[in-house]
């Protein structure tokens, strides 16, 4: 147990308690000489004398000691458990004082944000913190170590603190301070953190760090956090702003998906759809950054979010100017503000491109059929000015060579269906196709010639070596996904997997997968059912294997009635992955232009389009940055952006050719779900005894007052004296009563 004493000095006064024992020695009787002529008289009044000079009791000597003792000791002011043993507040001090600035003390009450009270809380402690101290003031989304400052220059740091959009677990900006003030060489040591305690700013999987550190520090320090929790956290957020695809046709409506969720009681709001129209650039490219200040607003929609829950609101746009490739907007609740205000808006970005090109090549026209049907319904019967997402055409495969072989690189893929050979030129041609960054998609049937699928040129693109056809008795059906994530399917796997386990397949081509290629669908029996090969290049090129036949027959008893896939009374599934396999091999299923915080962003580059220098701009316009990637990149990274808004990325030659780029940054969505942690979280954190909890102003003082000054203990010292005291009475009224006539003496 340590201890300290505020007034060391006046301890010394402990030693007055040997002042009774001195008094004795001083004040003691010498015996009188009393002549009686009775000898018995005189012997017992020579014992009477002699019992004087005896010490009356040894426990009224001992309790007048400790009086004096305890007085003395009263006037020093011991403290219990300080960190210093000089038990003052004036002690120089290593101070780290960890910020979190996470979005989430954005939160506001009575017009101040939970940012706000951490910084009063934190001039309060410097206030009582000698300027000979060294402070350490950490930002929990800056990395490196902090600098010493004195007071009045953490002062001036900690006034300038913001919230930032992407940050860093608090566990290492708690090891940011323990590792710098363990280094000083002052007598005492502390660390502050102060947070609002959301779960989303500490990562739960790991302690936080330095905590072996400071164990090598000799006087130990002392950790307090300080609870900036609201009593009560309101909010409504919007939690989703989606189009409907990441690339949309020209001409065609864009569906936006937003999703509201609130926090607390029930309410109503309105939800508004708003998009930026982007200036058409110049010759600089810097003019390709321009926007209106708010933008154009497409709609509104009233919406009715329950207690604690979630409302969906769907807006369909009009169709947009197709003269404009990039298009951003955003989804804003509109009326009062709430609490947390970074969550009332998210951006979302999305392009418009023509329609995707697609060639399809089959002996039969019934095997074209189903494909083009699947993709592009009808051309002739819709109306002028409808969008159509893919242009298909198709051709005899004896005509390939004629039709295809100068225009095949302006296809987006290409299908051969049940083709039964093709000549070694026109494989040397799909290859090139491929390999420069196309896509390929081959269906096998009854009229495929194996040897030609197996020759050389052929095997250099194919995922696979072609076997026997397999029918299996009573047929089969598709099995398991063994990719469920892949882009295919994405979207719905569990729906698509239950889809496909439904169509009947009659017979399909055994294949040995080759190496490199991946099974993405299997057959019950484990046999391939769809395979990928992919090439890499400036753009990614890719051969999709279907080792069942791309359409249907009527009559079950044809030879080339292989399946049922393409009937649609036996699901979607084969117009939902005919609808996606299009969009996958272009490039723009996984196109993500829609990013949080602090995330890598990718986009991706047209090989055919190449620049030397990429202007990237933020939302604020203000600043810019120029990268260059090199030639052979098919995308453009851009490193942890963190202002939250719309950013664009532009390019032009001196020969007047131009691009624009772009995509939206939102705040990280685990800001919006405040879930506080609780004390067992702390524990895990920090251990039981590493830290000390301050639920308020009050509660954070006291636990400072003890840790650098101890706990008084003159209450209890104050009490022990009066019992003392009153006991000291006791025994001297006892011991020193005046004693009645000696019976003895009275009797003579």
């Amino acid at each position: 147990m340590d201890i300290s004493l505020i007034h060391a000095g006046l301890a010394a006064g402990a030693a007055l308690a040997a002042l009774p024992v001195i008094l004795h020695l001083f004040m003691k009787q010498q015996p009188k000489r009393v002549v009686f002529p009775a000898l018995r008289l005189i012997r017992e009044r020579q014992k009477r004398s002699r019992k004087k000079l005896r010490v009356k009791n040894w426990l009224l000597l001992l309790a007048r000691m400790v009086l004096i003792a305890l007085m003395a000791l009263a006037l020093a002011r011991p403290r219990l458990f300080s960190q210093t043993s000089l038990g003052d507040q004036e002690v120089p001090t290593a101070l780290g004082l960890v910020f979190d600035t996470s979005l989430s003390m954005g939160y506001k009450e009575q017009e101040r944000t939970r940012l706000d009270i951490a910084k009063e809380r934190a001039f309060d402690l410097l206030k009582k913190t000698p300027d000979t101290s060294q402070v350490f003031v950490v930002d929990s989304a800056e990395p490196g170590m902090p600098v010493s400052l004195s007071p009045a220059a953490a002062r001036k740091r900690i006034e300038g603190l913001a919230l930032r959009a992407a940050n860093r677990p608090l566990n290492a900006g708690v090891g940011q301070a323990y590792a710098a003030i363990a280094d000083c060489d002052k007598p005492r040591h502390e660390v502050y953190v102060l947070t609002d305690l959301a779960r989303s700013a500490w990562d739960m999987e790991r302690p936080a760090e330095g905590l072996d550190r400071i164990k090598q520090v000799k006087s130990g320090v002392a950790t307090f956090v300080l609870r900036l929790t609201p009593k009560e956290v309101v909010d409504v957020a919007v939690v989703e702003a989606k189009p409907s695809a990441g690339a949309t046709t020209r001409g065609e409506a864009v569906e936006v998906r937003a999703l509201v969720r609130a926090r607390g009681p029930a309410v109503h709001r309105v939800v508004e759809l708003w998009f930026t129209k982007p200036t058409e650039p110049g010759n600089d490219p810097k003019d390709a950054a321009k926007t209106e200040p708010k933008g154009e607003k497409k709609a509104e929609m009233s919406v009715d979010v329950p207690a604690n829950g979630e409302a969906e609101v769907i807006f369909k746009t009009p169709k947009l100017d197709p003269a404009v490739s990039l298009h951003q907007g955003r989804v804003v609740l509109s009326g009062a503000p709430d609490p947390l205000e970074f969550d009332d808006v998210r951006y979302f970005t999305f392009k418009v491109q023509p329609a995707l090109s697609v060639l399809v090549v089959s002996d039969l026209a019934i095997d074209a059929e189903f494909i083009a049907d699947a993709l592009d319904p009808n051309p002739d019967a819709l109306p002028a000015g409808t969008p159509r997402p893919f242009q298909v055409d198709r051709i005899k495969s004896a005509d390939f060579a004629l039709k295809a072989r100068d225009r095949l690189k302006e296809r987006t893929c290409v299908f051969l269906n049940n083709v039964e050979r093709l000549s070694e030129v026109d494989w040397g041609r799909l290859n090139a196709y491929v390999h420069e960054g196309g896509g390929l998609v081959i269906g096998l049937g009854p009229n495929c010639d194996l040897d030609n699928y197996n020759n050389p040129t052929a095997a250099q693109l194919l995922p696979g070596t072609l076997g026997a056809v397999k029918s299996p008795d009573g047929g089969t059906t598709f099995g398991k996904l063994n990719d469920a994530n892949h882009p295919l399917f994405s979207r719905y796997p569990k729906e698509l997997s239950g889809v496909l386990a439904q169509v009947p397949v009659y017979r399909y081509q055994s294949v040995a997968a080759a190496p490199g290629s991946r099974a993405l669908l299997a057959y019950p029996d484990g046999a391939p059912a769809l395979l990928e090969r992919t090439f890499k290049g400036p753009k990614a090129g890719h051969v999709l294997l279907w080792t069942t036949l791309l359409s249907r027959r009527a009559d079950r008893k044809s030879k080339a009635a292989w399946n049922e896939f393409p009937l649609p009374t036996v699901g979607w599934s084969f117009f939902y992955l005919m609808t996606q396999t299009v969009p996958y091999l272009a490039g723009t299923t996984n196109e993500e232009l829609t990013y949080e915080a602090g995330q890598d962003v990718l986009l991706a580059l047209d090989p055919n389009h190449r620049f030397k220098n990429y202007i990237v701009q933020g939302p604020e316009a203000k600043t810019s940055d120029r990268l260059s990637p090199a030639s052979t990149s098919d995308s453009l990274s851009i490193v942890a952006p963190q202002p939250i808004g719309q950013w664009k990325v532009t390019a032009a030659t001196p020969e007047g050719d131009r691009m624009t780029l772009g995509f939206s940054v939102n705040p990280p969505l685990s800001e919006t779900q405040f879930t506080p942690l609780e004390e067992k979280d702390l524990d895990r954190l920090f251990g039981k005894k590493g830290y000390a909890l301050a639920n308020d102003a009050d509660s954070q003082h006291r636990l400072t007052t003890e840790a650098r000054i101890g706990h008084e203990i003159f209450p209890w010292l104050m009490i022990l004296i009066l019992i003392v005291v009153t006991a000291e009475n006791l025994l001297a009224n006892t011991f020193y009563r005046e004693s009645g006539p000696n019976p003895a003496v009275r009797a003579a």
